[in-house]
């Protein structure tokens, strides 16, 4: 079973999922619509132990996605937060260096704006938090937690608050430029999976070409293994997607979204002829398609990626609608 390799699915996800978006709203207008647009950007605060922290909202896709990450320690946290098909609900997913998978919804609130998160551990436990966020001043915020309990009401007084200042650019940059730790665990983890399957091929860039269009890829390990992030590039179309191994469910999944406002959520296993890729598109109008993909290797710079169209009873046809030809991409040569 690989996690990488859906890293490729993208390009041939795109080709499938082709209808053009209308002008529902974005992420962005919903964003701007409320007044929240102060939260955007890198901040940063210390503990009481003296522990630094640094907490990071980026825009990308065209303002429909804000690309999100904390550091804090030796936890690091890399998710993304997007608007669901109908436009109506922002949510996110995130995964973290320790096993956890994050899933969650931004909302409006009396005390600020509202982030209600449930962490699930690679032990299978779940809990559930209350994140405020609060505006001091344009560069100045207050971030609150509170506990939720199994009916879903909050505490009265928050388990913790901080205040942070905006960052810098460059000292967003040293934070981004900061290199991770591996270290053992006593769970198994999606590299460890990559490694089992002898994935690591699939890392790095990635080109194919049709017809009519080039696909370019990127894709890349993050949080010491625990998640994978690939980008994808084909004319005026970007996507980000997320893969992610649950390890209470031993399933690997993947969420995803492009600057159309598509949104892709499937899982991955291993086939018969290759790796496959079940996912589902879903785009701004709520209309919704699923495809399946093979993927086969040629050799440690070549990849096949067939796509199935998925029937009403659910099963692939039994012929491939398109296959494409994936090259790595060596790099360049440095400057002697």
């Amino acid at each position: 079973m690989s996690s990488r390799s859906m890293l490729l699915i993208v390009a041939m996800l795109v080709a499938a999922c082709v209808a053009p978006a209308g002008a529902q709203q974005t992420l962005g207008d919903l964003v701007a619509d409320g007044g929240y647009d102060w939260v955007i950007g890198k901040w940063v605060t210390t503990t009481e132990e003296g522990q630094k922290v640094e907490y990071r909202l980026d825009w990308a896709l065209d303002k429909h996605v804000v690309f999100n990450d904390i550091r804090m320690g030796d936890f690091t946290y890399e998710g993304m937060i997007m608007l669901a098909p109908d436009g109506m609900e922002a949510s996110d997913v995130g995964a973290d260096n320790q096993g956890g998978t994050w899933k969650g919804t931004w909302s409006e609130d009396s005390l600020g704006l509202a982030h209600r998160v449930e962490r699930t551990g690679a032990d299978g436990e779940a809990n559930k938090l209350d994140i405020i966020h609060s505006r001091v001043d344009a560069d100045t915020i207050t971030i609150a937690l509170y506990g939720v309990d199994s009916s879903g009401s909050r505490s009265s007084e928050p388990m913790g608050k901080l205040t942070y200042k905006r960052q810098t650019a460059k000292a967003a940059e040293k934070v981004a430029a900061a290199a991770e730790t591996s270290r053992s665990t006593d769970y198994q983890k999606l590299g460890d999976l990559v490694s089992e399957g002898g994935y690591e091929w699939l890392i790095g860039k990635w080109v194919a070409t049709d017809d009519s269009r080039t696909y370019e890829l990127e894709h890349k390990a993050i949080l010491d293994g625990h998640a994978g992030l690939m980008d994808m590039k084909t004319g005026d179309l970007t996507y980000r997607g997320m893969i992610m191994y649950v390890p209470a469910r031993q399933e690997i999944v993947h969420v995803g979204l492009d600057n159309m406002g598509r949104v892709w959520k499937g899982t991955w296993e291993q086939g018969d002829a290759g790796l496959v890729h079940k996912v589902e598109c879903t785009r701004p109008d709520g209309t919704s398609q699923k495809v399946q993909f093979v993927y086969i290797k040629g050799d440690n710079d070549v990849l096949k990626v067939r796509e199935y169209p998925v029937e009403a009873n659910g099963s692939p046809a039994s012929t491939p609608r398109t296959e494409l030809t994936f090259k790595r991409q060596k790099p360049a040569a440095k400057d002697k």
